[in-house]
């Protein structure tokens, strides 16, 4: 029987996690992926394809029991937004990782917005529901407008913005639809500037790792359009949010690994959404950190996770530069051309374009970010210079689609 020296369960396996595997291998680690799409575009780069959902905890424990001994497992990682299958797997196997009640908290919204409440960290007010019966009194208690959304899943599925009464029945229904636990929270609904803050905890120091401004479309659902690697803050603005961010993540009990926040600049200040135990998705940790100023925080958070400690270097900046990771939004239908790929791939600034959907699929309509296609990750001395990049590339890329039927639509976007 082959022996490995050290590997390590990389949960989940799409196409946001390609970097993590391939930084995991480079450190000489032996990958194992999970993910229930035998089609998932990081196993091509994994060593151990494995076919388990990301959110199947019980499973992940039966294989890495069995698995232990055999693949010398020394660490798990949070591809997405899946901390919890994570710290159920390190604290099995004794491994570098938070307790689950920690990685729990991080991950239902309605628990972490408890104990917020309860620590005074600025935050909408907001609570859970149990029941579709329930939303209207809720709503009138707290006014409008609202935003909707499930208590336990991600991307903004099932979340959407209520701003009259009418409105209120569809907006809670959609998101009990996706929720796993069958229960929604009503938050209020603030105005302002939206960030990703990017925070590594490792004994008991918070290490900043960076912040991006990132922009919506498409309301009443919150789709992100594109994200800004670095911040524009002011320097005085993001101080004010990292102080809220490190005390929300003293709040949840997270001391180890990552704490990533969607923070929000209101004419109040900063307030804090959300909060995960795992680095940022959207391509931000994976691509735009590293173009805009050269850390590495994936390596950071997988050599903490195998407990070859923390080393600051991977986060430390090594360059100045603004990367912007922008959405391109075909027509819903079915795709039947994709045009000016190779030529706008070739354009200066332009440094990837990700597209996740392929000739004969149907797009859907944009209610969530998983509906999204396409992202044209650009990179320039300022933002002006990565803007410019990305519209000369939207000018040459084309997903064509064509009209499908409602029902063809529903049926295969699934």
């Amino acid at each position: 029987m082959k022996s490995y020296s050290q590997s390590i369960i990389i949960v989940s396996a799409g196409i946001m996690q390609i970097p993590a595997i391939q930084t995991a291998k480079s450190l000489g680690l032996h990958v194992i992926a999970t993910d229930k799409n035998p089609d998932a575009a990081g196993f091509a780069f994994c060593d151990e394809p494995v076919l388990i959902d990301s959110k199947d905890v019980e499973g992940h424990i039966r294989y890495v029991r069995e698995a232990k001994t055999r693949f010398n497992i020394v660490g798990a990682f949070a591809g997405s937004d899946i901390a919890v299958t994570v710290a159920a797997i390190a604290n099995e196997m004794g491994l570098p990782g938070v307790p689950n009640d920690v990685a729990l908290r991080s991950h239902n919204k309605s628990l972490m917005k408890k104990r917020w409440i309860e620590d005074g960290i600025p935050t909408p007010f907001g609570e859970e529901i149990t029941d579709p019966s329930q939303a209207r009194a809720l709503v009138e208690r707290i006014g409008l407008p609202v935003i909707v959304k499930p208590v336990d899943n991600a991307a903004s599925r099932g979340s959407m913005k209520v701003e009259h009464l009418e409105a209120l029945d569809e907006a809670v229904q959609k998101a009990f639809a996706v929720s796993r636990s069958r229960t929604v929270i009503i938050e209020q609904y603030v105005v302002g500037y939206e960030q990703s803050v990017e925070t590594i905890i490792f004994e008991g120091v918070h290490h900043h790792v960076g912040m991006a401004d990132r922009e919506f479309g498409f309301h009443p659902y919150h789709i992100e359009t594109a994200h800004v690697d670095p911040s524009i803050l002011s320097p005085s603005q993001q101080e004010q949010i990292y102080a809220v961010v490190d005390a929300a993540a003293r709040s949840l009990g997270i001391t180890f690994g990552p704490a990533k926040a969607d923070m929000i600049w209101t004419d109040q200040g900063p307030m804090i959404l959300e909060m995960t135990g795992r680095l940022s998705g959207g391509f931000h940790s994976q691509y735009t950190t590293p173009l805009s100023t050269g850390q590495d925080p994936i390596r950071a958070v997988i050599e903490m996770s195998v407990g070859r400690g923390f080393n600051p270097e991977h986060i430390k900046p090594k360059s100045h530069m603004t990367a912007l990771c922008s959405g391109i939004f075909p027509e819903p239908g079915r795709i039947v051309a994709i045009e000016g790929l190779e030529e706008a791939q070739a354009l200066p600034g332009v440094k990837k374009i990700i597209i996740n959907r392929q000739l004969g699929d149907i797009l859907g309509d944009y209610i969530d970010n998983g509906e999204r296609c396409c992202w044209v990750i650009t990179a320039g001395p300022d933002l002006d210079a990565a803007r410019k990049a990305f519209d000369q590339a939207r000018s040459l890329l084309k997903i064509v689609t064509e009209p499908v039927s409602q029902t063809a639509k529903t049926g295969l976007s699934q």
